[in-house]
Formats: structure tokens, sequence, C-alpha cells
């Protein structure tokens, strides 16, 4: 798919969809040792690979998105995405948890945001939002949070 802002509102889903698939997933931790430690490591690798997704779909998103809103850090995402890739055996757990507990929650809150707003100015296919939103695979995104 050619990278064009058209295109880019099921990246963004993307993005938020395992943004809520690690919360679900690490909800419950308030320490980097307990969510580590957890079903050996299940949690913790589940939310490393949902990671990964979002640095993929980060790096999906078109130049002309991604320079409208400057204050998110494209680059510092798909580069911890190239991180947990290429050195998983080396990746910090403590690191990882705050990423998680601090960076993932405004990252998210912009999304929503992003993704409202660009709807409402007609980037975005609305029919496309709509059938995204019936998906099942999207269910643990929060929808009521998108007003347009």
């Amino acid at each position: 798919m050619l990278k064009n802002i058209k295109n880019d509102l099921l990246y963004l889903l993307g993005i938020l969809n395992s943004i809520s698939k690690i919360k679900k997933y690490s909800s419950e931790y308030t320490s980097a040792d307990s969510f580590y430690n957890v079903n050996d490591q299940l949690n913790f690798n589940a939310c490393l690979n949902l990671l990964i997704n979002i640095g993929e779909n980060a790096n999906k998103l078109s130049e002309e998105l991604k320079n409208k809103y400057p204050k998110i850090e494209w680059i510092k995402i798909i580069a911890y995405r190239n991180r947990v890739v290429h050195d998983y055996k080396n990746i910090d757990i403590f690191v990882t948890h705050k990423i998680i507990k601090e960076k993932l929650p405004e990252l998210e809150s912009t999304i929503y945001n992003i993704v409202e707003s660009r709807l409402r100015v007609e980037d975005f296919d609305k029919e496309e939002y709509f059938i995204a939103k019936q998906s099942d695979f999207y269910r643990l995104i929060d929808f009521t949070k998108i007003q347009f």
C-alpha cells in the first residue's frame, strides 16, 4: 500500500489495538520484576511482540501524517521495535515496563485524537472506520473516545 495519509487509518487503529492489549496484559503489575516473571514471562513476551507491532504500524504511516504530529517520537517508536527484533535477549525489563506504564498512555490518547481529527477533516474513509469498528479484531479499542 502506498504511504498516503488516506491509508493511515488502519495503521493507527493497529497501534490502538496493540496498546489496548498491552494494557490488558500488564495492568495488574506495578513493578517490572513482577510483570516480567508472571506466567513464565508470557505476558512480558506478548507485550514485546505488541510493541513490535506498534513500531511496524508507525513505520508504515505516511510522512504527511507523521509531519502533522511531530511531538510523537515516531523515530524512537520505530527504533525500539528494531531493538526488540534484533536484540531480543538484551531487552531491559525496566525500560520496557517504563515505556508501557508511562509512554503508552500518552501515545494512546494522542492516537485517539489523531483518528478523531483526521476523520473530522475527511482524511480517512469513514466507511473503513465503521467497518473496523464492527470488526472483532479491534474489539479492545474504545471507539467511544472517537467522536466526529
